[in-house]
């Protein structure tokens, strides 16, 4: 049984880094190459994220053949939350995810409310998914062997 061999629905969290693009490059590799059409490779941008990440992820979109969605956190009094798919060029490179977020809550995150991650990468995915019409999917999500708090919660 191979680990990388991913079944979908399913969403791959791409962060940009080096263990999230071995770990794209792994499952690519278990499938042949390709993505299944149900597996979809994605990357939630804040807009803070740095110059050097978003090159990666480009060059990773480009050298394999990946499809890769960019995706960010948007709101508006009119309609909601939501999201929006971007690419390198039209990333948002000053923080206006961040931003739409704050706005969305009336306040900054703080020690006892972090509502980044959840509301700019798992609530964006997750809309994204519902969009495409899943109700149900796995999220592949890539942890280094030194991050062993994330793995607890």
């Amino acid at each position: 049984m191979n680990p990388y061999k991913i079944e979908g629905p399913a969403i791959i969290q791409v962060s940009g880094g080096r263990t999230s693009g071995f770990m794209l490059r792994q499952i690519l590799d278990a499938h042949g190459g390709t993505l299944p059409d149900d597996v979809k490779a994605c990357f939630q941008n804040t807009g803070k994220e740095h110059e050097a990440t978003l090159v990666f992820l480009r060059e990773m979109q480009r050298r394999w053949g990946v499809p890769i969605t960019w995706l960010e956190f948007t709101w508006s009094k009119d309609a909601g939350k939501g999201f929006r798919v971007v690419d390198y060029c039209a990333a948002s490179r000053n923080g206006e995810p961040f931003e739409a977020a704050i706005q969305s809550r009336s306040y900054p995150p703080n020690p006892m409310v972090r509502f980044c991650t959840v509301e700019m990468k798992i609530r964006t995915a997750a809309r994204f998914t519902r969009s495409l019409g899943w109700k149900e999917h796995s999220r592949v999500v890539g942890i280094r062997a030194d991050e062993p708090r994330r793995v607890a919660r």
